[in-house]
């Protein structure tokens, strides 16, 4: 007969006669997991519990549930004469075709027969699995089912009990009852299963990761001494140690001047009244670092400025005298910020601070100066500057306000074509005076169009490193075409005379920025007056908004669950993913082409194919971002994607990054593309990581089946496109890798500490760890990058 406890009376009795509405009900389980209480985590009476389940972990009893279920001696199935019930060694789990051999059974007197059946095939270390017996893509959820450790109440009756052991009138049903059965029975009702789960995934470490990322720059916990004003200290320079350390190094040597005018004490005053001036200023300054020190400091922005593809204040024309002082502030605190010298980098954001709020109080007592070029220029320097000045709150505070110079240019239509003349073009027969003339004109023209294509890749590096939705579009461009760099640098009225009229240019319409985004090849036929490698990184940032445009229709439809509506937009989804991987590939080779130094137009590129595949918001969340439970979300999702091509198509795609951020000039793998960088050594370190555990769930000759293949192939994700990448990322064939060392060793996926340090090599490469030190956001997330590196993959 079916002799029941009276724990289990308890339940159903609580299942079938659910409480008044509105009376209170204790949300604390009464018995909480292994995994809960390992966790410290709440737990949940349905058992296997929501996070058991989120994660595709084992929910187990806890250890004193354990003692209590073992010294019972009832049970919740059916009594049956267990020794005729023994398996045979010939017998094999119904597995429906994933031919897994079951090991000899073993009897635990204490729990029931069925439960073992169930349960020991699955656990037992002993198991095998014949590699030949299972396909390559065979899906691995069923190994990883959270029932598939556990037991759920309907098993007694789906187990065929022996004749005339079941007394079907001992109990009556009625469809209210036989719903509550149908529900899994928690942990705390079921039999005793002491196995050892030394061989099984465990609960991830995510809320150690996520102490990982509080003290990276991605995570920010304001306190009450964090303000702008805090910081004044770092205006004093010692500038005899700072010479000492630019002659030992050449990156700061500048030679030349960029500007037409210097710093003299009238500059360096107005500074100091700007300081003092601002609201709520602290006790005045000790010293303030001299003209010479300020003025070098200027040539420092524009050398690097002249360096960048996207440059966009004119230098020649730059007066230090005459431009407003926050602007000038701004300069300078520019050049200093981007020096590796601890002292001068402080200094350059702390006047950076100054320069801020000063233009806030002089926006707020003259609202006309929204429309004057230098003062959104001044906004839109600090904005970028600070975006990756790896100081959290400069960096938070920056990522708020950077809507206010997109803004600004928006309402003042540098993104339309109105507001720009076509008629600014030099004579062969204009005099000096109306020479100069126009090219004043023409240089606050070109000016603000550049201004405008600024402010958009920086909104768009902004949401590729944020992770957050851009703000604008290249299709929102409808601007001229910028002109040529030569053109745009020349020092004087003259030079830029004869630039202009060697060029023979003609006034037919140019083409729009869409057409060329659209179709790259139209770069070839344009007029060498153009600037096109600044053009080409604009078409290439441009496939940015549609990437993130799909991710984000992945996960809104993600959750639907009307089965009519996931076939049509999966359909959408698949066509729009292989449309965008066309053009994005069609498009980096086209756009590659159109100058010399071809490094940012393949990493955005390179970026937006791994961003299309395995989204980098997700692997943020999985790396501990956003805490535990944010984290344990995400684990079902990269588990599927591990076993579709998607998870292999983005560390192919990571590799990559990696690859050409080593041919990265010297000292210049900073702000965006040191970014893309450390995105990348996550998806390779998640991919790692998920391949460990994998490989723990099943035998290791499965896991080779089924996931490398051919293990002796090894594929390296860093090197060039070859037949084995191909099949790596088509079929999962080969066992991938990167190159670390200076001899080019290859160094497993699986291996993520080693993978990590590879990655933070690739940022010390790139600049001289003994002449300087690392810019602050490289050094912020090489330290997360260490961190994640080395976690327990025991405890994953």
């Amino acid at each position: 007969m079916l002799m029941v406890s009276h724990r289990d009376l308890l339940y159903r009795h609580k299942q079938t006669h659910p409480r008044k509405e509105g009376a209170p009900r204790s949300t604390r389980a009464s018995r909480a997991c292994q995994a809960c209480v390992r966790s410290k985590s709440k737990c949940t009476d349905q058992k296997p519990c929501q996070r058991c389940l989120s994660r595709g972990e084992p929910c187990l009893p806890s250890k004193k549930d354990r003692d209590i279920q073992s010294d019972s001696h009832l049970s919740l199935v059916p009594e049956v004469d267990q020794p005729n019930l023994l398996p045979s060694h010939s017998n094999e789990l119904d597995d429906g075709g994933f031919g897994i051999a079951s090991p000899t059974a073993t009897v635990d007197p204490l729990q029931p027969l069925e439960l073992q059946q169930l349960v020991e095939p699955i656990m037992d270390e002993t198991t095998t699995y014949p590699a030949t017996a299972l396909h390559f893509a065979t899906p691995i959820d069923y190994l990883s089912s959270p029932y598939a450790h556990g037991f759920s109440f309907t098993d007694g009756f789906l187990l065929s009990p022996a004749p005339g052991n079941l007394d079907g009138g001992c109990f009556e049903l009625d469809l209210e009852t036989l719903q509550a059965l149908m529900q899994p029975v928690p942990n705390e009702m079921q039999g005793s299963v002491e196995t050892d789960t030394s061989g099984l995934t465990h609960a991830s470490p995510a809320s150690s990761r996520f102490e990982f990322f509080k003290r990276s720059p991605w995570l920010w916990t304001p306190v009450h001494v964090d303000n702008a004003y805090a910081g004044q200290e770092s205006l004093r320079v010692n500038e005899k140690a700072v010479d000492s350390m630019f002659r030992r190094t050449q990156q700061y040597s500048i030679r030349g001047k960029f500007t037409s005018t210097v710093v003299d004490s009238s500059c360096r005053d107005r500074i100091l009244f700007m300081i003092h001036n601002a609201p709520h200023s602290t006790a005045p300054m000790q010293a303030f670092p001299s003209e010479s020190y300020l003025d070098r400091m200027v040539q420092i922005y524009f050398g690097w400025q002249s360096l960048e593809p996207s440059s966009w204040i004119h230098g020649p024309s730059f007066s230090v005298t005459d431009c407003h002082t926050e602007l000038l502030a701004t300069v300078i605190g520019a050049g200093a910020s981007s020096i590796s010298i601890d002292s001068v980098c402080r200094m350059g954001y702390a006047l950076l601070e100054r320069s801020r709020l000063s233009l806030s109080a002089s926006i707020e007592k003259d609202n006309s100066r929204v429309r004057d070029l230098q003062t959104i220029q001044t906004y839109l320097l600090w904005t970028s500057v600070s975006l990756w000045s790896g100081f959290k709150r400069n960096m938070e505070v920056a990522e708020t306000f950077l809507s206010a110079p997109v803004t600004m240019l928006r309402r003042y239509g540098c993104f339309s074509r109105t507001i720009y003349v076509k008629s600014i073009y030099p004579l062969p027969e204009d005099d000096a005076f109306t020479t100069e003339a126009k090219w004043n004109a023409w240089v606050k023209q070109e000016s603000l169009k550049r201004t405008a294509i600024f402010a958009v890749l920086t909104d768009l590096r902004c949401s590729m490193a944020y992770l957050k939705p851009p703000n604008c579009s290249v299709t929102e461009l409808s601007c001229p075409l910028p002109l040529a760099r030569e053109i745009w640098l020349a020092p004087t009225a003259a030079a830029w005379k004869d630039a202009l009229l060697s060029c023979a240019i003609s006034f037919d319409e140019d083409p729009s920025w869409l057409a060329i985004a659209q179709n790259p090849s139209m770069l070839d036929n344009l007029p060498s007056h153009y600037d096109k490698p600044l053009i080409a990184l604009v078409a290439m940032h441009g496939f940015w908004s549609q990437v993130w445009a799909y991710q984000e229709g992945q996960r809104f439809f993600r959750a639907s669950g009307q089965l009519s509506v996931q076939a049509t937009t999966i359909l959408w989804l698949s066509c729009q993913h292989e449309d965008l991987m066309k053009r994005i590939g069609n498009s980096q080779q086209a756009l590659s082409n159109q100058g010399p130094d071809a490094f940012h137009i393949q990493i955005v590129a390179e970026f937006c194919l791994m961003a299309l595949n395995v989204s980098p918001r997700e692997l943020q969340q999985f790396a501990g971002r956003l805490g535990e439970e944010e984290a344990a979300t995400t684990h079902h999702l990269l588990r599927d994607w591990m076993a579709g091509p998607e998870f292999k198509t983005a560390v192919w795609h990571a590799g990559q990054i990696l690859r050409i951020a080593r041919s990265a000039p010297t000292a210049q793998l900073r702000e965006y593309s040191a970014v893309a960088v450390y995105q990348a050594s996550l998806t390779l370190w998640a991919y790692g990581l998920f391949s460990i555990s994998m490989s723990r769930m099943i035998s290791s000759d499965m896991f080779q089946t089924m996931t490398y293949g051919n293990e002796d192939c090894l594929v390296l994700l860093d090197g060039p496109n070859t037949p084995d990448t191909t099949g790596f990322v088509m079929f999962g064939k080969g066992k991938p890798g990167i190159s670390v060392g200076s001899e080019k060793l290859f160094c497993p996926l699986t291996d993520i500490r080693a993978i990590m340090a590879a990655a933070c090599n690739v940022y010390r490469d790139n600049f001289n760890p003994e002449t300087e030190t690392f810019p602050p956001l490289l050094e912020s997330m090489m330290n997360l990058m260490t961190d994640l590196g080395n976690i327990d993959t025991a405890s994953f």
